[in-house]
């Protein structure tokens, strides 16, 4: 037994002391080259490694001559020179083939390479690592090109590629950091995946006509680029608001910083948005059904993301990377993918809604600053929880409130995964972002929209409560007044209303009351006897909602309650309140909940409202004096105004900002407040200020 060992230990050694090459011989530049023999007939030869490794500026022979022949150097082989110190390299008409890392890591390589007309092939990262080279000369044909062939060179102002090339390989150009353009002529028929990754300094990319295959985003990871387009005649691509979308199947490829994606879009491809430089995450449109993986990898768009319903399909780790404050997924989720959010560590706020029922690993890792996670489904969602390091909360804090549908509080607090969150909550009946738009017609005939948004929480008479900012506004005139705040809370599927003159709570709203039950409102000094004369329901967007027919001796808040919403005709009773002689309130109209339309009742363009309500600053801003620009990034001027102060509030009422302005012009700094809707009062006047950056 110990002889056959040692009989293996010595063929083993034999084996290694075998010589990788055939013969050596001295390059006319004066370093040491080891030929191997290809072809002994036809006296061709490769060169291939060995000790010492040439440096200084390398000439390749096309002949050497040994052993009375002359060997044609036909290949230059697999690591041939990896890791040498040669400057520069002349490289023969003979030569057809560069094998796989034959020059990498040629950290020394500087200045132009010319590739003969004679190479056919290049072999994987050949060229990888050649920090120093500014330039490459290609062949005017068609040549394979391995993977990353020329990744990571010090490529430097425009990338002409040759006419002829009909492929552009994986990663062929990755991480040229210095390249400023790109030629790509119309013989090209593929661009590869990551062929100019990381090329950060182009500004714009243009696709040829003869391009048919798009494989993954060629221009992943370029933040500079501005403008992406293709050329007309294209069979396949074509180019709408900076995004190269295949007409085939009707999905974005590639997207670039200044890109909108259009309507009719129904895909979002892998890596189409990733880390493309995004400041102001594209609105997904309600066309869009898939979403690819690390499709907007790295968005750094600190605002809010609300993924439409009409998507259904969300591959892993498609947002991974982003910096979204606040998440809201569509119901139509049924499953949160593999790292879809995984080291979004801006994120502080996520709506998870009743569809799901499966989080799969490390969907929200490393989303170390996430606060509030609002759970829809009354049986907690199955999370990855078995191993600490693949949970679907690693190093979310758990200290994080988790908000969960009303009893089922117990059923989280005993769920694996959910039982390590210190704060479980059980939910009201309106979570935060709620937002109520009613019609009302005033005394002379004019239209009034009152909208009533659910900011923030507080503490009244000890009592958890809701802020409800209520403002009524001219939309034609972009015109805020009125604006006033509510406190409600909600306990056991009812609703209590703050009685401001009083200074107690009342109950507003018993969504559980039953044919024949009354409950009393105090609005002011005086009461209000609302009695149940009828039960219905009424179905919306495949949601169906308990009402409730309501009367009072007075006709004062008669009418029909949408329970879960609120009173059909408005929020409050407002003809108690304002006796009505202002004017008469109209109806609900729209009905939202983290931006997202939950509740209409007549075909009113609900996302316009919101829309304008939200977003649509004309800069005519108030009667008596103009902010602009509205939105603004962090700097106002204030003008057709005479000197005065002006206060800036928050929608919680809380005054950020006070000062006093010269009149006719002046400038406001506004850059230390945070993004999100303000309101701006000078001289009585008040108006609403958006800040987005």
């Amino acid at each position: 037994m110990k002889k056959k060992i040692l009989l293996i230990i010595m063929m083993v050694l034999a084996i290694n002391t075998v010589k990788a090459y055939d013969f050596t011989a001295y390059a006319p530049s004066g370093q040491m080259l080891f030929c191997s023999i290809l072809d002994q007939n036809n006296h061709q030869i490769g060169l291939t490694v060995g000790v010492p490794k040439p440096s200084g500026d390398l000439v390749i022979p096309e002949t050497i001559h040994s052993g009375g022949a002359d060997w044609t150097v036909t290949e230059i082989m697999d690591e041939a020179f990896r890791e040498s110190t040669i400057t520069s390299v002349v490289i023969p008409n003979t030569v057809t083939a560069i094998g796989n890392r034959a020059f990498y890591m040629c950290t020394q390589l500087s200045g132009t390479l010319v590739i003969p007309n004679s190479v056919n092939t290049v072999g994987y990262t050949a060229f990888c690592r050649c920090d120093r080279m500014t330039k490459v000369v290609l062949p005017e044909k068609d040549v394979i090109y391995g993977n990353g062939c020329f990744m990571t060179t010090g490529l430097t102002g425009t990338l002409v590629l040759p006419e002829g090339l009909t492929v552009v390989a994986p990663q062929m150009f990755r991480n040229n950091g210095k390249l400023t353009n790109i030629v790509i002529p119309n013989t090209v028929t593929t661009l590869s995946g990551d062929a100019f990754s990381y090329c950060d300094k182009l500004e714009s990319v243009q696709i040829p006509e003869s391009v048919t295959t798009i494989e993954g985003n060629p221009f992943n990871n370029c933040e500079k680029i501005e403008t992406v387009a293709v050329e007309e005649g294209n069979l396949v691509y074509f180019s709408e608001n900076n995004c190269v979308i295949n007409q085939l199947t009707n999905t974005v490829v590639i997207g670039c910083k200044n890109s909108v994606i259009p309507e009719g879009v129904v895909a979002i491809g892998s890596f189409a948005f990733g880390q493309c430089g995004l400041t102001h995450m594209p609105d997904i449109p309600s066309s869009v059904t898939s979403i690819g993986d690390h499709a907007f990898l790295s968005c750094n768009d600190p605002g809010s993301l609300v993924i439409p319903e009409t998507v259904t399909d969300i591959a892993p780790e498609a947002f991974i990377y982003s910096r979204f404050s606040m998440v809201t997924l569509p119901q139509s989720m049924d499953t949160i993918p593999y790292r879809l959010f995984g080291m979004c560590q801006w994120m502080g706020e996520v709506t998870i809604p009743e569809s799901v029922n499966y989080i799969d690993r490390l969907a929200f890792s490393w989303c170390t600053k996430l606060k509030k996670i609002y759970v829809y489904n009354p049986i907690p969602p199955t999370v990855n929880a078995e191993q600490a390091y693949y949970h679907s909360f690693d190093l979310v804090p758990r200290s994080a409130t988790i908000y969960v549908p009303q009893g089922s509080l117990s059923a989280y607090q005993n769920a694996p995964g959910w039982s390590e969150f210190a704060n479980i909550v059980e939910m009201g009946i309106f979570p935060i972002g709620t937002e109520w738009y009613y019609e009302i017609e005033n005394a002379n005939g004019s239209i009034t929209y009152q909208h009533l948004e659910y900011t923030a929480d507080t503490t009244v008479n000890e009592e958890p409560v809701h802020i409800l900012v209520r403002i009524n506004t001219l939309y034609d005139k972009n015109l805020h007044e009125e604006k006033s705040y509510e406190y409600i809370y909600e306990r056991d599927n009812k609703v209590y209303w703050w009685n401001k003159a009083l200074g107690e709570f009342t109950m507003l709203y018993d969504f559980a009351a039953q044919v024949g039950d009354e409950w009393e409102i105090k609005v002011g000094m005086e009461q209000l006897q609302l009695q149940v004369d009828g039960e219905g329901t009424v179905d919306y967007n495949g949601q169906t909602y308990r009402t409730l027919t309501v009367s009072d001796p007075q006709d004062l808040f008669s009418g029909t309650i949408i329970c879960g919403i609120g009173h059909e005709t408005s929020f409050f009773p407002e003809r108690l309140m304002t006796k009505g002689d202002d004017y008469r309130v109209e109806g609900i109209r729209c009905v939202w909940q983290y931006g997202q339309l939950i509740f209409h009742a007549t075909e009113t363009l609900c996302d316009e409202v919101y829309f304008n309500f939200h977003y649509d600053v004309d800069e005519t801003t108030a009667d008596g004096f103009q902010v602009y620009p509205n939105p603004t990034t962090g700097l106002i001027t204030i003008s057709d105004t005479q000197p005065g102060e002006y206060r800036i509030t928050n929608t919680m009422g809380q005054t950020l900002m006070t000062g006093h302005f010269g009149g006719e012009n002046q400038q406001i700094d506004v850059s230390q407040l945070s993004e999100g809707m303000y309101f701006i009062t000078i001289d009585g006047k008040t108006t609403k200020l958006i800040i987005n950056r």
